[in-house]
């Protein structure tokens, strides 16, 4: 399933574009640069680079669209995780400086802080947070740097800071921030995010209740707030965070996801579900809303409407091997055994990390009746020494008859805890399984209630059990 999400104040919330629009370049592109505009503002990242796009082919010397284009390449690289657009960003932020000369807005500056400092997050290299520090620096020593500047220059610096876990330095600069701006909202969400990351709960907790009491009714806040609780392992006040930004504008569709995760997690799917309704009905264009809803579905014994609900995922993502999985899952659940081998085939070809699937491949093509096609994918792990097959491949094996169900059990990790007790509820599901294809009703449900009683609520063979005894949450 997938995991529920926190919101950041993004880059284009700190700067307006609307003086921006003055800046020198051809008149005929006077309407596309202003639509461009609209767009950022708006966070539509990809419009903003589509018109900005068409912009730079006539003139590829336009300082703005350069700064507009740059500007949305590093937002939605970060995004998408894409270091590759977060660069190409960058390389346009600097030739938007570069264009403008000596009348460069100083605006134009702060997105390749940013997309500096951001880089260096995702690549682990503080060689890229250095160059933002050094050249934060050196803006704010400028003689004509204005209070509003300033602030947000060492709101860019504090992020760099940050990436390089220097949160004494980072805190230092949000401060500085606030005390010129004490209204800059992106500087309170840091500094709790500054002591997160040092593992400073305490100091954490106490800035996100200053960021509150400065303001009190953004919803923004709370959400963050209930995220930070939520990471630390305390649901009950997460949730109640997540309801006081729902409080403070009941159309906060992010808060109303966030608290339906913390339902679904908490064991609560039916609250959960009903959350995650309520944010669908504020925005429709939420596909990881549909997977989460699925699964609260799912958990609570209708597998027909998680089906649904992960087909939505699938019309939106149709190659997502994760949703197919999901898909494949319910049906599996509901016995549709031909519909879920169609779903798992397509998880497999995505290769890499979908190994995980073929052992329920396996099993399902045997419930088909189709055990050729099952030993020709059990041939690779058969052909593997004892000392080079892992779990995946004692499993595959057990499903050929390789090996039996007490050497299944014989083969679970006993080094390390967590992984013992998934691979039991595992090799518990799969005997019951086997044994109900036998006919051995009683030896199944026994070894289902096993499965279940190891508590592994997130693992498909805990939700197999179930469903083979109608047991819910």
């Amino acid at each position: 399933m997938r995991k529920g999400f926190c919101t950041a104040l993004a880059f284009a919330a700190l700067v307006s574009t609307s003086s921006l629009v003055q800046a020198q370049s051809l008149p005929q592109h006077e309407g596309q640069r202003k639509q461009a505009s609209q767009a950022f503002e708006s966070s539509d990242w990809q419009t903003v680079i589509d018109i900005t796009g068409e912009v730079l082919k006539a003139n590829p010397k336009d300082p703005l669209a350069l700064h507009l284009r740059g500007s949305s390449q590093i937002e939605f690289g970060i995004a998408m995780t894409d270091a590759v657009m977060i660069r190409a960003g960058i390389a346009d932020s600097r030739e938007a400086i570069t264009v403008a000369g000596q009348d460069a807005e100083f605006n134009y500056y702060l997105p390749y802080l940013y997309g500096m400092t951001s880089l260096a997050n995702l690549e682990d290299q503080s060689t890229h947070a250095e160059v933002a520090i050094q050249i934060a620096g050196q803006l704010l020593s400028h003689p004509k740097i204005t209070a509003e500047q300033k602030a947000n220059t060492y709101y860019q610096r504090g992020l760099a800071n940050s990436a390089m876990q220097d949160a004494t330095a980072a805190v230092k600069d949000f401060r500085a921030a606030i005390a010129l701006n004490p209204k800059h909202m992106a500087s309170y969400l840091a500094i709790p995010d500054a002591y997160a990351a040092a593992d400073q709960a305490e100091f954490a907790i106490a800035a996100y209740a200053e960021a509150i009491k400065a303001f009190p009714d953004e919803p923004l806040v709370h959400n963050n707030q209930g995220m930070y609780y939520q990471k630390i392992g305390r649901p009950n006040d997460a949730l109640r965070s997540f309801t006081s930004a729902v409080q403070k504008n009941p159309q906060y569709f992010i808060a109303i996801t966030n608290r339906g995760y913390t339902w679904l997690e908490g064991g609560k799917p039916a609250e959960a579900e009903r959350d995650f309704t309520a944010s669908l009905q504020v925005n429709a264009n939420q596909p990881a809303v549909y997977g989460m809803r699925g699964t609260s579905r799912l958990v609570q014994g209708n597998w027909q409407a998680a089906l649904e609900d992960y087909n939505m995922v699938l019309r939106v993502h149709p190659n997502d091997p994760i949703a197919h999985a999901d898909a494949g899952f319910a049906r599996f659940f509901g016995r549709d055994y031909a519909g879920a081998l169609a779903e798992f085939n397509k998880v497999a070809e995505a290769g890499g990390s979908a190994r995980f699937i073929d052992p329920w491949r396996v099993w399902t093509l045997v419930r088909l009746g189709r055990s050729a096609e099952a030993a020709g994918i059990a041939l690779s792990s058969r052909q593997k020494s004892e000392k080079e097959r892992d779990w995946i491949d004692h499993v595959i094996l057990f499903h050929v008859g390789e090996i039996s169900g007490d050497d299944l059990i014989n083969r679970v990790d006993r080094t390390d805890a967590k992984i013992q007790t998934a691979q039991l509820c595992e090799a518990r599901f799969f005997v019951a399984e086997h044994h109900l294809r036998r006919g051995k009703q009683q030896e199944a449900a026994t070894a289902y209630q096993q499965a279940l009683a190891t508590g592994q609520k997130e693992l498909s063979a805990f939700r197999g059990a179930s469903y083979a005894l109608q047991k819910f949450q």
